[in-house]
């Protein structure tokens, strides 16, 4: 396998997985960003460095997921967060809501399967569930919106810890 070397503002990292290599800088270049078909092992490498193979259920063609909230009012709440965060990066769920329980597929449109940008709202929406979970049901009226920066900032944490985890087997070979 061929390795690549990708610059970052804050250093460069070299992996044999150009296509998995994304971190956020800003949500602008997530927006402009020309999604590419991901192969089911690219989806299978994210899915398991950003912690998604427990909660979704991937299939070649989209990422599928149930969130069971404890009222209705968690749940819009957590709908409302994630129309938000939707529309700064500019990619949207297809999901429907009865009650407390709200169904979600993720999927690029205009390439037929699984993006970057599925993998990333999936990741944005398993953290803003945590997060609406954690309030209690009176303070979710408030919505306040989970911050994007910080989804940003773990998403590029597990990248990292992951080519660490990488380099470190290599070195081991």
């Amino acid at each position: 396998m061929i390795s690549s070397i990708f610059k970052f503002p804050f250093g460069t990292i070299q992996t044999n997985f150009p296509k998995l290599s994304f971190k956020v800088i800003d949500f602008q270049t997530m927006k402009e960003r020309n999604p590419t078909l991901l192969s089911d092992s690219d989806v299978q490498t994210l899915s398991k460095m950003h912690s998604l193979n427990s909660t979704w259920k991937i299939t070649p063609q989209k990422l599928y997921r149930e969130i069971k909230f404890n009222n209705f009012k968690e749940a819009f709440s957590f709908m409302n967060q994630v129309a938000i965060f939707s529309e700064q990066i500019d990619h949207h769920p297809d999901w429907e809501n009865v009650y407390n329980l709200v169904k979600i597929n993720l999927n690029t449109h205009d390439i037929g399967g699984i993006s970057i940008k599925d993998i990333f709202l999936a990741y944005a929406i398993d953290t803003i569930a945590m997060n609406v979970r954690v309030k209690s049901a009176e303070s979710t009226n408030d919505t306040r919106i989970l911050e994007v920066a910080k989804i940003a900032e773990s998403w590029n944490l597990n990248f990292d810890q992951f080519h660490r985890m990488i380099e470190t087997d290599s070195r081991q070979i």
